[in-house]
């Protein structure tokens, strides 16, 4: 079991970078809780110097909630299956290398009950750049003008795999993974089920228009939206160190991968999503 003292290091945005943990062995109660504390507190925890097996992996995820197993079976390991392989050099990019969610966007948006939380583990990193940026979508609510906010008060969003407005290109699905992702609505702000907050709940990749609206008045209030919330000010960069494993709340923060780096360098991660809520 851990007996080493966690060392917690809060950064800019809402950001927790943790040391002197080691997730391949047992965790204390003590641990188990102010890891969890700090997760929905600050959205984001980065634990470095990790090194973990696929397994191990799928057991650092039950710390903080429950594994599921992904959507696209091209990308699964088999064993085991809740692990999915994030690459440059994968299936999408055929014999080229490419950069997969260059685009903001929250996992799995396009389910009825979205993932709660998404764990990346670095298995192999660019020598510069290659950094993965975050934005806080509880600050982007709290920090609306009031007039923005009444215009989405109650309002939903369609969100589709394939949605007109995405920008992103997307892994083709088989007859079976199509079955499973019907198009969905979800209200443009959520509240935490676990901390009462409340936060901008939206996916530009996938959400397709807002409910009630013609599709020239959804454009336009999506637009004004996006661009809002993309300012600088709520977004934090974080550079990837060979072992980090970083876990991020998906019910209130967006994220996409950056491109600046040598792209036929390897930049590949183990991927871990954890169950979440319908959200309300």
């Amino acid at each position: 079991m851990n007996t080493a003292e966690i060392d917690i290091e809060y950064r800019e945005m809402r950001v927790v970078s943790v040391s002197g943990v080691d997730l391949t062995k047992a965790l204390s109660d003590s641990h188990i809780t102010l890891l969890n504390d700090s997760f929905l507190s600050h959205h984001i925890l980065c634990l470095r110097g990790q090194t973990l097996t696929p397994h191990q992996l799928v057991s650092a995820g039950r710390v903080f909630g429950e594994p599921q197993v992904q959507l696209l079976g091209d990308y699964r390991l088999d064993d085991p299956p809740e692990v999915s392989v994030i690459s440059n050099y994968n299936k999408l990019g055929g014999e080229k290398p490419h950069v997969r969610a260059t685009h903001w966007h929250t996992d799995d948006s396009y389910f009825a009950r979205p993932a709660k939380a998404t764990m990346l583990f670095a298995m192999a990193i660019p020598s510069s750049g290659g950094s993965t940026q975050f934005i806080d979508t509880e600050a982007v609510l709290n920090a609306m003008p009031d007039e923005m906010r009444r215009g989405i008060e109650g309002r939903r969003a369609v969100h589709k795999y394939h949605s007109r407005r995405g920008k992103a290109v997307v892994a083709v699905r088989t007859p079976e993974e199509e079955a499973l992702t019907p198009d969905v609505s979800h209200p443009l702000i959520r509240t935490h089920p676990e901390t009462g907050r409340k936060a901008l709940y939206i996916n530009p990749n996938r959400i397709d228009h807002v409910e009630g609206l013609s599709i020239a008045e959804s454009d336009a209030l999506l637009d004004e939206l996006y661009d809002f919330t993309f300012d600088a000010r709520f977004q934090y960069r974080h550079h990837w160190q060979l072992g980090d494993l970083i876990i991020w709340d998906n019910r209130c923060t967006m994220h996409r991968a950056s491109t600046d780096f040598d792209v036929f360098e390897r930049r590949e991660f183990q991927r871990l999503l954890l169950k979440g809520d319908v959200p309300i």
